[in-house]
């Protein structure tokens, strides 16, 4: 599969990029693939990189940005553009004015006012590191996958059985059963949630999910099974990986705390399930590195 292949916006294509925690109108400018080790310098990731150009800003905003950060221009994407502009100018800046301070006494503050940017560095809000906790037997077999693949020179066996798609339809059966058909089917959040694992992992598993040793096996993968999404290629092993980049992935959306709150209870969920099944849904020996 070439690389040409691998990028979801072209050169010239207009798209929306997130700049903060806003989507503005853009245009892709040019189009660059990274591969392990040399990660993209400020982003610090790999895969299809974009450099775009925000549509009415100086082109000293220009910018290189991860694939994270673009949606495809379309009507659901401008209306969620319009939605955060609206939410962003009910947001008043706090500024406090005495009115019988003096231009001595103004002086004076103006000197013990932090720099710009240390003013920055004050208010703004530290993204979590962690959005939910992953169960300790879940930690321990990330820590053997990642033993296996860069100690040991193994790879995990494609295409594996139970697939991604298997073992989220399995939960989905789970929840209900718990819940009850009808009590699953009027909770829009958790279908959205069983319907995302469903989008990012087919999203990222090129680009994010992967150690370096396994891009070859990757690619040869692909070529055999072009007929499948990678949800129906992959299995636990790099489905659980994906947990460990969700909150990465949710730093570059705008999502309220209350929208993390609810994800981080729906996500937790699904680790517990993953944790309480993880000897039907995880291997016990990978394979040598025979591509």
């Amino acid at each position: 599969m070439s690389e040409v292949n691998n990028f979801l916006y072209q050169d010239g294509e207009k798209v929306f990029c997130y700049h903060g925690k806003v989507i503005y109108e853009a245009k892709v400018v040019a189009t660059k693939y990274y591969f392990e080790p040399n990660r993209h310098p400020r982003t610090g990731s790999i895969g299809p990189h974009y450099f775009v150009h925000y549509s009415g800003w100086k082109s000293s905003w220009d910018e290189w940005v991860d694939e994270a950060r673009v949606l495809k221009y379309n009507e659901a994407n401008l209306e969620k553009h319009k939605q955060m502009l609206k939410s962003l100018k009910k947001q008043k800046p706090a500024i406090k004015r005495t009115i019988n301070d003096s231009s001595a006494e103004k002086s004076k503050k103006r000197k013990r006012e932090p720099p710009p940017k240390e003013r920055e560095e004050v208010v703004k809000k530290p993204k979590p590191k962690e959005i939910f906790s992953v169960p300790e037997p879940l930690r321990a077999i990330l820590y053997r996958d990642w033993q296996n693949i860069q100690i040991h020179q193994l790879l995990v066996p494609l295409p594996r059985k139970p697939t991604v798609t298997d073992i989220i339809e399995d939960y989905r059966k789970n929840r209900i059963v718990s819940k009850g058909i009808e009590d699953f089917l009027d909770d829009g959040i958790e279908q959205e949630v069983v319907n995302g694992l469903h989008f990012y992992f087919n999203k990222c598993i090129g680009t994010r999910l992967l150690y370096k040793k396994e891009r070859k096996q990757y690619r040869v993968t692909r070529l055999k099974y072009e007929h499948l999404d990678n949800s129906q290629i992959f299995g636990a092993e790099h489905l659980l990986r994906l947990f460990v980049e969700f909150p990465q992935l949710m730093s570059n959306t705008f999502l309220s705390l209350e929208t993390i709150n609810v994800l981080k209870e729906h996500l937790s969920d699904f680790l517990n399930f993953l944790n309480e099944n993880r000897n039907k849904y995880f291997i016990k020996e990978y394979e040598e590195i025979k591509i």
